[in-house]
Formats: structure tokens, C-alpha cells, sequence
């Protein structure tokens, strides 16, 4: 009677494939079996593997391969296995094996990233809690769009969201860092704090946050406001009235300056937004901002631009029109640059003189500023320029609509310009920190 082996890792190590043999298994303990077979280079390759029956048939699992796992750690990793097939007998529990089958299945079913992302897109199209449930402007997707193709989608893109680790989130931010671009890093944090935390909400990730210990490479800290002082307003106003640029153009830098509108608000103005006998101009909802319709009091000043405006009319639909208008069809909606080529070209000539460089915007946030220094409230000057209560308890105890408030501030507004003009306003300078 042959004496059993007593089998040692020196031993099992020594085996090798019987002559003639590809693959051969060898029992080295109770239910536990070395399985050799020769590999396309010739190597013999040699796994540990146990019996069981799943599913009604007999299949051999592996333990691992040897000498990654040695003989104690395969005999402790065959008392666990064996205990789980005991409880899944009992109907405890599933098979290990089973269990391993639907994690591979479901991790074949689980979402890349570009797929989230592209879901999440769709979520804020059809309402975004943000904006009370109206869905993200349409700018607000492309910007998105444009942040994830450049800098995200190439790096991990077709990665399984539920696998998005936080150096690959972190390799993503520092990209735009490494090209010098601070600000687009900023973009990409934002756009993968967005995506992954939606993710979350939706049970793509279930683990930690990847994000967890990523900060904002550019938190946002707003740039001095670019506003002219009384000074510098009438300076502008004047060099304004005393250039060559096409009427239409003059006549949108004032009327920016007498109702703090915004650029493509005041450019795209039509004349059926106008109503003169109640001195309101609503401006629809698809061309604010906010995506809600806003009325705008106009002041004397106000419908004096309106009255000079329809000298250039013509047959156009806009108030302040191009000046690419002929024969044979009417002048289309100013080109977007006008203003801003015209701001420049002002600032340039009158810059000896202590003239200020304005960009379109700035013209609002003048308005803005001026509004402050002749003492209208904060919260009316805010209204009047359509921007949203910050304050909760204000924005949800307070029925007042401020019509006549806001209405009373236009028109300040216009006859501190007015007296400006004419020298009769006092001329307020805004001192400024001497480096």
C-alpha cells in the first residue's frame, strides 16, 4: 500500500506535466487539487482548484495560482469556500460562484462615464432644481459640452462610472493647470462635481465620492468692479455725442447707461417690446437671462433715445439696427462687436484725459453702481436689474412686487444723467486704493 505524500511548497514546486501530458491535476489535500498545464511559451502554469456543484453541474473553481498563493493560504481559501457552499445548500446564501457571475454582469451593465454624463445632460434639459424647475439654458449645456470633450472625455470617458477613482479625477483637473490654464481647470472641477454627484443621486456610485480632497483649483473670487465714476461717465457720454460711430450705436451705449440692461438685451431690442404711452419695455422671456419675462420702467430719458431711434428706423424690426441696411432689404440686428469696437476705440482717444476702459457689460455694472451712489436701495437696484432675491425670508414672506420702487429708481437714474450733462449734478469721484 503506497504511503501518502506528505506535500510541501518545495514539492509542488518541483511537479511537473507527466510526459505526453497538457494539462493534469494532482489531489495535494481533501478536496484540494494543484492543476498544471503548459502555456503557448512552454512555461508549465500551476493553479489550485476545488469541486463543487453549481447549478446541478460539477465545475472546478480556482483559488488562485501557485506561488502567489502558497498551500496554507489555499487550504484556509478552500474552508471558506467549502462553508459558502454549505450555506448556499441551505439556500443561506448563493454560491460563490453565482455571486461572482452577477458581479461580472453587472459591472458589464454599469455606465461609463460619457454615458452619465450624456443622462445627466438630459436631466438638467428637462428641469433643473436651480432655476424652480425650468430646464438649464441652452449655453449652460455647451459650455459643459465643450468642458468634458476637451479635457475629460478622452481620459476616462469610456471608464465605468462606478469605478472613477480620485486620481483619475484629479489627473483631469490638473491637465488644463499643466497648459496654463487655471481658469478651464476651475471648469473642469465644477463640470465633474456636477456629473459625480449626480451620479451618486442616481446609485452609479455607491462607494466614495472621487471627488473627496479635490479642491477648486480657481475658487472664484470676483475682479474689482469695472464701473465709471460720475467723472468719467460724463466724460464718456460726451466723447460719445462727439465721435463718428453710426447713430444706432451711440443711441445703445446711453440706453444701456439709463436702464442697466444687459448687452444682447439692449441689441436685439424690437419695437413691439416697446409700449411709449406706459413707458414700459417688457423683455420676453427666451431673451432674459433668468428665462422669465422682465419690465423695465423708461424714463424721460429713456423714450427720448426710443423717439431719436425711430428717425433710423426704416423698415426694421430693431430699435437700434445695423448699419448694413440698402435698397432692397431692411438693416438687421447690430453686429454683436459694435458696441464693444466702439467702447475701445473711445477708451483709446480719450485715455490722456483719465478716460476709463469699458467693455459692454461694464456699461450695467455702471448703471449698477450709479444707482447706489444716488442713494436707491440696494435690493430695488438689484430688481431693477432682474437678478433674483438672495434673501430667503424676503424672497418667501414679501408679496410686494417693487414696481413703483424699481420705476422711481429709473427714473433717478436718467435725471442724474440728465443733470450731469447739463453741470447742474454734483460730480461724485470714487477715490481709489494708491498702491
Amino acid at each position: 500500500m503506497a504511503r501518502a505524500t506528505h506535500w510541501t511548497e518545495e514539492k509542488i514546486k518541483a511537479l511537473k506535466l507527466p510526459a505526453g501530458k497538457a494539462e493534469w491535476r494532482k489531489l495535494v489535500a481533501p478536496g484540494l487539487y494543484i492543476y498544471l498545464r503548459h502555456r503557448v511559451g512552454g512555461e508549465v502554469a500551476k493553479q489550485w482548484q476545488y469541486r463543487a456543484q453549481v447549478d446541478g453541474a460539477r465545475r472546478w473553481l480556482t483559488l488562485g495560482a501557485f506561488p502567489a498563493v502558497g498551500l496554507a493560504q489555499a487550504n484556509a481559501e478552500l474552508l471558506t469556500h467549502r462553508a459558502a457552499h454549505e450555506s448556499a445548500k441551505k439556500g443561506d446564501a448563493d454560491h460563490p460562484v453565482l455571486v461572482a457571475r452577477y458581479a461580472r454582469k453587472a459591472a458589464k451593465a454599469q455606465p461609463t462615464v460619457a454615458e452619465v454624463f450624456d443622462e445627466w445632460l438630459a436631466d438638467k434639459r428637462m428641469g433643473s432644481a436651480r432655476k424652480g424647475g425650468e430646464p438649464v439654458r441652452e449655453r449652460t449645456i455647451n459650455v459643459l459640452v465643450e468642458n468634458f470633450d476637451f479635457d475629460i472625455r478622452e481620459r476616462v470617458g469610456n471608464s465605468k462610472i462606478a469605478m472613477l477613482t480620485r486620481e483619475a479625477v484629479q489627473a483631469c483637473v490638473d491637465a488644463p493647470r499643466k497648459r496654463g490654464a487655471p481658469g478651464a481647470a476651475a471648469h473642469v472641477f465644477r463640470t465633474l462635481r456636477g456629473l459625480t454627484t449626480f451620479a451618486i443621486k442616481r446609485g452609479y456610485i455607491d462607494g466614495a465620492d472621487p471627488m473627496r480632497g479635490i479642491e477648486n483649483p480657481k475658487p472664484y473670487r470676483p475682479a474689482p468692479v469695472n464701473a465709471a465714476n460720475d467723472t468719467e461717465l460724463l466724460m464718456l457720454l460726451r466723447s460719445v455725442e462727439e465721435s463718428q460711430l453710426w447713430t444706432a450705436t451711440k443711441l445703445v451705449i446711453e440706453f444701456q447707461l439709463l436702464t442697466g440692461a444687459r448687452p444682447s438685451e439692449v441689441r436685439l431690442l424690437t419695437w413691439n417690446e416697446i409700449n411709449t404711452g406706459r413707458a414700459l419695455w417688457t423683455i420676453p422671456a427666451e431673451r432674459f437671462k433668468s428665462g422669465r419675462e422682465h419690465r423695465v420702467h423708461l424714463s424721460e430719458q429713456a423714450l427720448s433715445v426710443i423717439e431719436r431711434a425711430q428717425v433710423i428706423r426704416g423698415a426694421s424690426v430693431y430699435v437700434f439696427p445695423g448699419s448694413n441696411a440698402d435698397d432692397k432689404k431692411p438693416a438687421g440686428a447690430m453686429e454683436k462687436m459694435a458696441v464693444a469696437r466702439a467702447l475701445s476705440r473711445i477708451a483709446e482717444r480719450t485715455k490722456d484725459e483719465g478716460g476709463k476702459k469699458l467693455r459692454p457689460h461694464d456699461l450695467r455694472r455702471t448703471f449698477r453702481t450709479m444707482l447706489s451712489r444716488i442713494g436707491v436701495a440696494p435690493h430695488i437696484a438689484e430688481l431693477c436689474l432682474g437678478h433674483v432675491e438672495k434673501e430667503t425670508m424676503r424672497r418667501v414672506y414679501d408679496g410686494h412686487d417693487y414696481s413703483g420702487e424699481m420705476a422711481d429708481a429709473w427714473d433717478r437714474a436718467g435725471a442724474h444723467i440728465a443733470a450731469l450733462r447739463s453741470g447742474g449734478a454734483k460730480v461724485v469721484e470714487i477715490r481709489r486704493n494708491r498702491a
